[in-house]
């Protein structure tokens, strides 16, 4: 159906025309945290808006990229825009399109991307053994970044820009990260059978929440690994039953201190 070749149009910030598009009408707003981030590559990276390029109607609708396009005019100085013109008929075909069949990329795909580049062989020797620790084990990507930067939660992926480094390639295994993650997992790999009278299920053992109120238990310098699993052999536990972090928490606090006949 949409067979034209368009071409791309460069728009500097000394046009008349720079401010002059508008928002398509029902279109999500976009966060403003992504609209920094994106800033924050352009002027690190230059202006790469020419490899994805806005899409725009006929009357100067934003019909795709309006992130892109705040991300521009937002820098200091207002970087170039590049888009392209599309049929006012077409608006809604594409819109609708575009935003069905687009995802972006999660934790896993960047680990893959990383782990198979040739031209940085030690983004690509650090991002393998990740993804050897991430098939070996019933983790989570939140939770096995959170671990190789030696935290207990997902959440300082988010605060502190985890993420963003490791979407960058910028995971590192020193052999002290190496030891700790090592253990860390061992640790997790031990409870798959410890438990006596009830089972911990898999998908018990692989939630986010189970994982993180270990990962607290584990950072608590009086905490006993050993004495924990011991204890919960001979335990009636409510894991399986219990979905949020803090009551996770407390009943591994409650079996660790639990006093077992022998």
């Amino acid at each position: 159906m949409f067979k034209k070749s368009y071409e791309i149009t460069k728009l500097s910030p000394n046009d008349a025309k720079y401010n002059t598009f508008t928002k398509l009408l029902g279109n999500r707003d976009y966060p403003l945290s992504n609209v920094g981030q994106i800033a924050d590559s352009m002027v690190t990276l230059g202006n790469f808006l020419h490899c994805i390029p806005i899409i725009v109607s006929e009357d100067g609708r934003i019909v795709d990229g309006q992130t892109r396009m705040a991300a521009a005019t937002s820098c200091i100085p207002q970087q170039d825009i590049f888009y392209v013109t599309i049929p006012n008929k077409d608006v809604a075909k594409i819109a609708i399109a575009l935003n069905t069949n687009k995802r972006n990329w999660n934790l896993g795909n960047f680990a893959n991307y990383w782990s198979e580049q040739q031209d940085d062989m030690k983004a690509s020797e650090n991002y393998k053994r990740y993804m050897s620790y991430y098939n070996n084990n019933k983790v989570t990507h939140g939770v096995l970044i959170a671990i190789c930067n030696k935290e207990t939660s997902r959440m300082f992926s988010l605060k502190n820009g985890g993420n963003k480094t490791f979407k960058e390639g910028d995971l590192y295994f020193s052999k002290d990260i190496i030891n700790h993650v090592e253990d860390v997992l061992s640790k997790f790999r031990k409870l798959a059978n410890a438990s006596l009278y009830i089972p911990i299920r898999p998908a018990t053992l692989k939630k986010q929440q189970f994982q993180e109120a270990m990962l607290m238990a584990l950072a608590v310098p009086c905490f006993d690994f050993d004495k924990f699993v011991k204890n919960l052999c001979r335990s009636r536990h409510q894991f399986n039953e219990f979905a949020h972090k803090p009551t996770m928490y407390n009943e591994i606090i409650r079996i660790h201190n639990k006093k077992v006949r022998k």
